[in-house]
């Protein structure tokens, strides 16, 4: 039964929703921050909880700010352009330390180091955008119809300079499904990557047109499963200025088509300096670094110990990872190409000290005890979903390895979603001092 009632908003809870009470009954509500007093309607009832609707705010929430796109509140790309960008980091702290004492059981934590984004806006160096019809954006909110953008305030400045360009070109192309948009500040370039439902005869023809009366365009691949069409060069270039106390070093890294990197330049400085931070290496100790993929954790952590082995099964980003090491001259590095499970199973070289963790969303349970056979001192756990890595630091504890350390890396501005590092060791917590 829908419900039209006047409430608070109490809190915000992981997926961004405002989080208020009727009859003590949790309801979560899009679109509303901790403060927030509006009217909504209930849609959708549940055992344990409701979803709600936002139909009017009578007294606005501090935090609440004016959200700048024309499109939020529709698009799926954000949730969170309402509330404040002083006020985002801070929430997402505790939800992060709410999902790890609800998920990982973990009732005492060290302080969470908190790296808010120097960037509010204009932060994402990669997009992907769905295409229907005319219609190219994101999907709108929890439906699978397109939300068509003119311009997107998170991408980067070169995204929406080629965004024209590029929505002519798949409003002349039939079948395209999909398209993602990588860009390089440093080489004020970008790639596309194309998804067809099946391409065209002149396909290639127009989109060698692209890159010939556009100059931004470095490169085009037409993807297929056999094999994906290359026009121009398809890898970018990025850089990554490296402070190691006295040392100072630029690394610079190629990325193809098809190898991950993260879409926030800046922050993916600040996670490399907190890795390497709560990894402590030195010249006498050897590690794993399991999906390593291009090398962006690997290669900083290899300057300061005497052996990295990185673990990456995609293999064009393995073709990376090798070719950006031999780069920047680093030579203690060994990239090997396989699923970690595989790898790990059949580990047979030396023990490593330290294992680093950059695993995908569904976490690392299936190579847990894996690691902890090979008793690692130190383990320093990357994840970018929150769910998960409480659920795995409670399996963690289990076999006794600790949380002694924890960084937030506010990594996507204007959505709930979050970068989280965590330092574990055999110790309980507080035994290891900074």
């Amino acid at each position: 039964m829908v419900k039209k009632v006047q409430v608070r908003i109490e809190s915000v809870a992981f997926k961004g929703y405002g989080v208020a009470r009727i009859q003590d009954k949790v309801i979560f509500i899009p679109h509303t921050v901790t403060g927030d007093e509006a009217w909504i309607e209930t849609i959708k009832e549940k055992k344990r909880y409701s979803m709600g609707r936002l139909l009017r705010i009578v007294e606005p929430s501090p935090w609440r700010v004016t959200p700048p796109c024309p499109s939020f509140g529709e698009c799926g790309g954000c949730q969170w352009q309402h509330i404040d960008d002083s006020f985002q980091a801070k929430l997402k702290e505790e939800i992060l330390k709410d999902l790890l004492n609800r998920l990982g059981g973990l009732k005492k934590l060290p302080p969470v180091r908190v790296f808010p984004s120097p960037k509010s806006y204009a932060y994402r160096v990669r997009v992907q955008w769905k295409v229907h019809g005319k219609a190219l954006g994101y999907f709108r909110e929890k439906s699978h119809r397109v939300a068509d953008i003119q311009e997107c305030p998170i991408a980067h400045l070169l995204i929406n300079q080629m965004l024209p360009s590029v929505r002519k070109m798949s409003s002349s192309l039939s079948q395209i499904k999909e398209i993602e948009l990588n860009v390089s500040p440093d080489e004020n370039k970008g790639v596309l990557l194309l998804h067809f439902l099946s391409p065209g005869r002149g396909a290639e023809k127009v989109l060698e047109e692209l890159m010939r009366s556009h100059a931004m365009f470095k490169g085009i691949v037409i993807a297929k499963k056999e094999e994906s069409i290359l026009l121009g060069d398809p890898a970018l270039n990025l850089t990554i200025p490296l402070d190691r106390g006295r040392e100072k070093k630029n690394l610079t890294f190629r990325i193809s088509p098809g190898s991950f990197s993260q879409i926030n330049l800046e922050q993916n400085q600040t996670l490399i300096r907190t890795a390497l931070q709560f990894s402590d290496v030195n010249q006498e100790e050897s590690l794993l670094d399991l999906y390593a993929g291009v090398g962006n954790l690997t290669l900083p952590l290899a300057m300061g110990a005497k052996k990295v082995f990185g673990i990456e099964e995609n293999g064009l980003a393995i073709e990376d990872a090798r070719f950006n090491a031999k780069r920047n001259e680093i030579r203690n590095c060994d990239f090997i190409h396989g699923r970690v499970e595989d790898v790990l199973t059949s580990w047979k070289r030396e023990k490593p000290d330290l294992i680093v963790l950059d695993p995908p969303r569904t976490g690392c349970k299936t190579i847990l005890d894996q690691m902890v056979r090979l008793k690692p001192k130190k383990i320093v756990y990357v994840s970018c979903e929150p769910t998960t890595f409480s659920r795995d630091l409670r399996l963690f504890t289990e076999r006794g390895y600790f949380l002694q350390k924890l960084g937030l890396i506010d990594m996507f501005p204007q959505t709930y979603h979050m970068e989280v590092v965590g330092l574990l060791t055999k110790s309980m917590l507080g035994d290891v001092v900074d």
